[in-house]
């Protein structure tokens, strides 16, 4: 499970980030990208995985106690963020990305 240090690092990086759309890049201990997302709000999406973890799914939990660190890329709108994912999954193939490999 999470370490207190971590958690408290990813929790107040995740509450300086912009209000607007982009992609999320979440990064294992080793810096390997393990999973890629988009929101529409950065802030509150990103946020949304380091806070009430209890309420989190199995699957969830299982992907957010291998976080390390996070990086994002903002956006002009939600379509580019869609754009920006995708290719950033067929690249890099995430571990926690199970949709959107293979083409």
């Amino acid at each position: 499970m999470f370490q207190n240090d971590r958690l408290k690092y990813l929790k107040e990086k995740a509450n300086n980030l912009p209000s607007q759309p982009g992609v999320y890049i979440m990064r294992d201990e080793n810096n390997r990208i393990i999973y890629v997302g988009k929101a529409k709000v950065l802030k509150n999406r990103v946020t949304s995985y380091f806070t009430r973890l209890e309420s989190h799914t199995p699957k969830t939990m299982a992907l957010v106690d291998k976080i390390y660190d996070f990086d994002v890329m903002k956006t002009n709108s939600e379509l580019e963020a869609l754009l920006l994912e995708c290719n950033l999954i067929k690249e890099n193939m995430p571990k926690y990305n199970i949709l959107l490999k293979d083409d």
